[in-house]
């Protein structure tokens, strides 16, 4: 095994070691959100857990069209199963779904932080609206936005995918007979639209904010602002490693300037960002969800419930004002 590929195991590692790690206190969040259901019942939690099972999704789907191709020789363990899904096979392990799942997620990827700091405007803007927009548009919106992206992605699950074995490299990679090249420039210009609005709106939100009283920044619609403004900070990173590596490739192939070894450096970490960072985040703006998942660990059980159930929580302006 040569050094690059020895390189590429070790990243594979290191990833699925934090992987695990994230995915396990990601689901202990929303484990704790369930067994509290009558304290979180809000629309900023449901999307939270419908975020949690897209973002697993797309993290792990990785690893068998991205990850483990890549980390894998002629002579590997796996060689032999990526062989089997050569462009010559009959197999019939539907590759093609996993690889349609990876680009269809990675548009949605974006949108979900642009629908997260939506819920914040609407609450912070739209009190008075903001229950009834989501009580009939949450999963009418979540399911727009799952249909959109095949107007660009359909192609790749029309199509067979395949692994095609790299003898430069001594990896595999993934292949599509379905032309990328329409679905890349519609997945940029995705990007680009998604994310100025997503400035726009927690531009807003923060201008609002900013306003309040030391007092009011203390309740929980300040913190969930914060959530939703930090994850949207890590898609703007993810975004801009994505855009530095685009250009150096372009411009700078063989990695001669700084910018672009960092480029290359954090490139494989860019969409964990978006995918594994929103439980940390959650903790470190939720003092009791912060308790009661150190008291998992301590004392082996969630903290017992210390907060008086809230009646009609969807019509109180402070959503969550005991988190």
């Amino acid at each position: 095994m040569d050094v690059d590929l020895q390189m590429l195991s070790g990243i594979l590692i290191t990833q699925f070691i934090y992987g695990t790690i994230s995915t396990i206190i990601y689901a202990l969040t929303v484990v704790f959100l369930i067994k509290h259901w009558k304290h979180f019942d809000n629309y900023f939690f449901k999307l939270y857990i419908y975020q949690f099972i897209f973002n697993m999704w797309m993290y792990w789907n990785f690893y068998i069209t991205g990850r483990l191709p890549a980390s894998t020789c002629k002579e590997c363990f796996l060689s032999s199963w990526f062989d089997s899904l050569s462009k010559t096979s009959t197999t019939a392990f539907p590759y093609n779904f996993f690889f349609f799942c990876q680009y269809h997620l990675g548009f949605m990827s974006y949108t979900n932080v642009l629908l997260t700091s939506f819920n914040r405007y609407t609450l912070i803007f739209m009190q008075k609206s903001y229950t009834k927009i989501w009580h009939y548009g949450t999963y009418i919106m979540i399911g727009i936005l799952c249909v959109l992206p095949l107007g660009f992605t359909y192609p790749m699950i029309a199509h067979p995918a395949y692994v095609e074995y790299n003898p430069l490299s001594d990896t595999y990679v993934a292949r599509t007979y379905a032309d990328l090249s329409f679905m890349y420039s519609a997945l940029i210009i995705w990007m680009i639209v998604t994310i100025i609005l997503s400035v726009f709106v927690n531009t807003l939100c923060w201008y609002r904010i900013s306003k309040y009283s030391q007092q009011t920044r203390q309740q929980s619609e300040y913190r969930l602002f914060l959530v939703s403004f930090v994850t949207f900070l890590f898609q703007i990173a993810a975004f801009s490693i994505g855009t530095i590596n685009k250009i150096s490739a372009d411009v700078d192939p063989s990695k001669l300037l700084l910018i672009s070894r960092v480029g290359q450096v954090l490139s494989p970490f860019a969409n964990d960002l978006l995918t594994l960072t929103t439980p940390y985040v959650l903790i470190i703006f939720s003092k009791r969800i912060r308790q009661s998942i150190k008291h998992l660990f301590v004392k082996g059980s969630f903290a017992p419930s210390s907060v008086t159930p809230i009646q009609n929580i969807r019509a109180s302006r402070s959503v969550l004002s005991k988190i």
